[in-house]
């Protein structure tokens, strides 16, 4: 693997697990969980209005997100471990990418998040039990 470096920003350090969790992103929440129930044995904690914890003997499996039909559908939403958000952010910006989220918590003790999309439109999230510089 080779070492990337974008101009003013400093190298990006490679992560060696990058993909900490991820979303399947849902138009029907009561459906999803009694699809991904009967088939998985998932069972499902809400988290807001709109996202349950799947679970499985208390551990933690993914989240369902009650995503809109343009959305939905598309597969896993992928979330990506990073130790300095803000930095990961501006290097996507100067790297030609997009903010579609920034910094936000997760609540529960889990940490922070925050969207982008790559230069073709794919949207990941990133993720960082760090606090805000």
């Amino acid at each position: 693997m080779t070492e990337q470096t974008t101009t003013n920003l400093g190298p990006s350090t490679p992560v060696a697990n990058p993909f900490s969790w991820c979303d399947i992103e849902v138009t029907d929440l009561a459906r999803a969980e009694a699809f991904y129930g009967e088939v998985f044995g998932w069972e499902f904690v809400p988290f807001g209005d709109d996202f349950r914890m799947a679970t499985t003997d208390g551990a933690l499996v993914c989240g369902l997100m009650k995503a809109d039909g343009a959305v939905a559908g598309r597969g896993l939403r992928g979330y990506i471990a990073t130790d300095d958000l803000e930095a990961t952010l501006r290097r996507i910006e100067a790297a030609g990418g997009s903010v579609a989220q920034a910094r936000q918590e997760i609540g529960g003790d889990f940490g922070w998040w925050a969207l982008f999309r790559d230069p073709s439109g794919v949207s990941l999230g990133l993720a960082t039990d760090q606090p805000a510089a």
